[in-house]
């Protein structure tokens, strides 16, 4: 059975703003602090990109900005699945394989990382693996582009060992600080900053209450446990901010719009478009403590990538394929084809006896052939699923700050937005 943790600690997903932390001041070879302050050269598609120091930096405010965008970069003719790539006649079968997973990020790299006796081809539309985890080094400080950290496990557990046996635990920290966001200007933690009255003080309260519950009494596991799963299937079926009203009442407004921007980083969604479960599942993972290492997740990616790497037999193709645009998948009786451009732009087609699809989902609907008839369920509920844009901001700071935080968020004042509309304008 599943322990209350052990999915959590899966949440490779989970995003925050990143801030660097005081243990990620070293160099960072793929994935390892060195403390030499030099990073060697590294392949192009290392999910951490090293940035040579800018000359003449922007000005903004007084704060120093790149001048260059080193992020994703699609002309409007160029962008992904919204070209008709499948429409021509395939070239013809040149490879096949056991296993090819669609997507690098960390998904699809621990995935391969698992299944690397079967030696996995993994294809990624990036030129760098890491996805949503991937990072970036500027003067030997390497930090996160996207999620910062993940779950501290139990001890003993698959993933403690996974950890220790991928030497996270050398260059990691576990950050138990407190939420901290800025108000006006303010750092802080203080939820009443805006002054809370004697209800809402006790809302706040209840609001605690039922985190620690969750936390340690009852904790909502997904995926669900094999028995006992008819409570969270029921808290399932109402939303985060109806559970939080109906049991905690109303909330201080810093408090409320601190879950929001957590649910908006963590799921894309506001806490009125995400479940209680899945909202519940993550908060109060919180309070186990969150592993930080040296470029966020993208530290636990390279690690992946390494590993991976130095599994690859020398003088054969790489396994691990960036700029990989894979355009279609599609199901035969005994095997799967899979239709992609590699780097050159070449098409070309694989066959593989499983395919593991590890990218966005909103994708897989325009890639997998018949996925109506294939998984009914998940061609359904694809087109319904909502995301929202979070832009995440990386600080690198020349000295510790009084509040002992690694992430935050820029609520500003009363006016951050609850809703779809005001985000949108927001």
């Amino acid at each position: 059975m599943l322990h209350r943790r052990a999915f959590i600690g899966q949440g490779f997903s989970a995003v925050a703003l990143g801030v660097l932390a005081q243990s990620a001041r070293a160099a960072f070879v793929d994935g390892v602090g060195t403390g030499n302050g030099v990073a060697p050269p590294r392949r192009r598609d290392h999910p951490i990109l090293a940035i040579r120091p800018s000359v003449s930096p922007y000005i903004v405010g007084g704060i120093p900005f790149a001048p260059t965008w080193f992020g994703d970069v699609f002309p409007h003719n160029k962008l992904p699945f919204h070209q008709c790539e499948s429409c021509d006649p395939p070239p013809p079968v040149d490879e096949h394989v056991d296993v090819a997973i669609v997507g690098g990020g960390l998904s699809g790299l621990a995935t391969a990382w698992f299944l690397r006796d079967a030696k996995p081809v993994v294809f990624d539309l990036r030129e760098r693996f890491g996805g949503n985890a991937m990072g970036e080094s500027w003067n030997g400080a390497p930090y996160s582009l996207g999620s910062a950290y993940f779950i501290v496990p139990d001890k003993g557990s698959s993933l403690d060992t996974l950890y220790a046996e991928l030497g996270v635990y050398e260059d990691a920290r576990v950050d138990k600080g407190p939420l901290a966001f800025e108000w006006e200007h303010v750092l802080t933690e203080n939820v009443c900053v805006a002054n809370c009255t004697p209800e809402e003080l006790a809302a706040a309260a209840a609001y605690q209450a039922r985190v620690k519950y969750f936390a340690f009494e009852q904790y909502p596991e997904i995926p669900l446990p094999p028995k006992n799963d008819a409570w969270i299937r029921e808290l399932d079926g109402g939303s985060l901010h109806d559970d939080i009203v109906q049991h905690c009442g109303s909330l201080p407004v810093a408090l409320r719009e601190a879950i929001q921007a957590y649910c908006y980083s963590s799921f894309g969604a506001g806490w009125d478009q995400i479940s209680a479960a899945a909202g519940w599942n993550f908060i109060a993972a919180e309070e186990f403590g969150r592993i930080v290492l040296p470029g966020g997740n993208a530290g636990l990616a390279s690690r992946f990538w390494s590993r991976l790497h130095a599994l690859e037999t020398p003088g054969q193709p790489s396994r691990l394929r960036s700029s990989a645009l894979v355009e279609n998948v599609r199901v035969n009786s005994d095997h799967v084809l899979v239709r992609w451009r590699d780097a050159d732009g070449q098409r070309r087609t694989l066959s593989a006896k499983h395919v593991v699809m590890a990218n966005a989902k909103h994708l897989v609907e325009r890639m997998v052939d018949g996925l109506a008839t294939l998984d009914p369920d998940k061609a359904n509920v694809i087109p319904l699923v909502q995301t929202a844009a979070y832009i995440v901001a990386t600080v690198l700071l020349k000295k510790q700050v009084d509040v002992p935080y690694y992430d935050s968020f820029l609520l500003h004042d009363a006016s951050f937005p609850m809703d779809d509309v005001a985000f949108e304008r927001d």
